[in-house]
């Protein structure tokens, strides 16, 4: 739990979207028609990694006006077990409008705790067809020996160009 209250303290330090657009007609809840998730603890993943079934997936998902950041631009993913939404759990997945759809990316830094430098970036998009969508989240993460002051969210910016991924997560759904 932990690790989570850290990522939704290192995505709203460095958060930037792509602009433009309405996220508008994006919001709602959708029938979850897969959900999918690759990972290799304690190594990466190709990010082309079409991934594994997520056995206890929710039957629903949500993109909704994040209420952390309470920002109409920005929207947040949550998982729920019905389709009125009224039993859901947020996701650390924010969204805004850019490009041909929604996306978001996060680039951060940590120094401490037994490395010198972790580097973190995050990327977000989804795209709306009909009342389909589609929404993939790509985690990268670098733990390099290098010297806290070389430790920069422009470092972490880098990773953007990396095919490998500490995870990657699929969502696919049709609008309720």
């Amino acid at each position: 739990m932990i690790w989570r209250s850290v990522l939704v303290f290192l995505v709203a330090c460095g958060s930037s979207g792509g602009g433009g657009g309405s996220v508008m007609p994006f919001i709602g809840v959708y029938t979850t028609t897969s959900h999918s998730r690759a990972e290799m603890p304690g190594s990466n993943v190709s990010c082309t990694d079409a991934g594994q079934p997520v056995s206890d997936a929710s039957p629903f998902f949500r993109l909704d006006v994040d209420e952390v950041f309470m920002d109409p631009d920005v929207l947040g993913l949550s998982e729920c077990s019905d389709a009125t939404a009224m039993s859901c759990v947020d996701r650390v997945v924010t969204l805004r409008a850019g490009g041909p759809g929604l996306e978001d990316e996060s680039s951060n830094t940590q120094t401490g705790g037994g490395a010198m430098c972790q580097l973190y970036y995050t990327h977000s998009q989804a795209k709306l067809t009909g009342t389909t969508i589609e929404v993939e989240v790509l985690d990268k993460f670098d733990a390099p020996n290098i010297s806290a002051s070389d430790c920069t969210p422009q470092r972490a910016q880098a990773l953007s160009s990396s095919p490998s991924c500490r995870s990657v997560e699929r969502w696919t759904g049709t609008r309720r």
